[in-house]
């Protein structure tokens, strides 16, 4: 098998960034187009009425923020391995389930190649893995990501 669009999310964990090397890997040797988007979970920035309320200012600040981080990732990658057949995207909203079925749909995924856990594990027991719930859920090939360029655990 051969995998022509590969989506990579970024949440600025290490095992995130693990990923992206991972998956600019697998990209040259397929001769893949690479995504890398970003998710802010727009659900952190709701008061207790659940209403936005005085938090947009920092939802533009996490979004401008956000944005220079995955450019920097798409800098780094052209620079560091020489390539640049990569898309960058900021998105705002469910993270589940953009990385499971919005952004691969819309994008024609057929590997999604992610961290295995970004969260430390407070989160993860209140709001679930979302990695967990990408593989349940997606409709293409999922690979999570737990070690380097070594298969070294980090």
């Amino acid at each position: 098998m051969q995998y022509k669009k590969i989506l990579v999310p970024v949440d600025g964990s290490k095992n995130a960034e693990l990923a992206v090397t991972k998956a600019v890997f697998t990209a040259k040797r397929n001769q893949a187009h690479l995504d890398i988007v970003s998710i802010i979970q727009t659900s952190r920035f709701l008061d207790v009425y659940g209403h936005m309320g005085s938090n947009t200012d920092y939802l533009d600040i996490t979004y401008h923020r956000t944005q220079e981080y995955v450019e920097m990732l798409r800098d780094t990658i052209k620079e560091k391995y020489d390539f640049d057949d990569v898309s960058i995207s900021v998105e705002s909203g469910n993270a589940g389930k953009i990385i499971a079925k919005l952004a691969p749909e819309e994008l024609h995924s057929d590997l999604i190649m992610m961290g295995a856990t970004g969260m430390n594990a407070m989160q993860r027991t209140m709001i679930g893995s979302v990695a967990d719930y990408v593989v349940r859920v997606a409709n293409c090939d999922v690979l999570l990501i737990r070690t380097d360029l070594n298969n070294k655990l980090s």
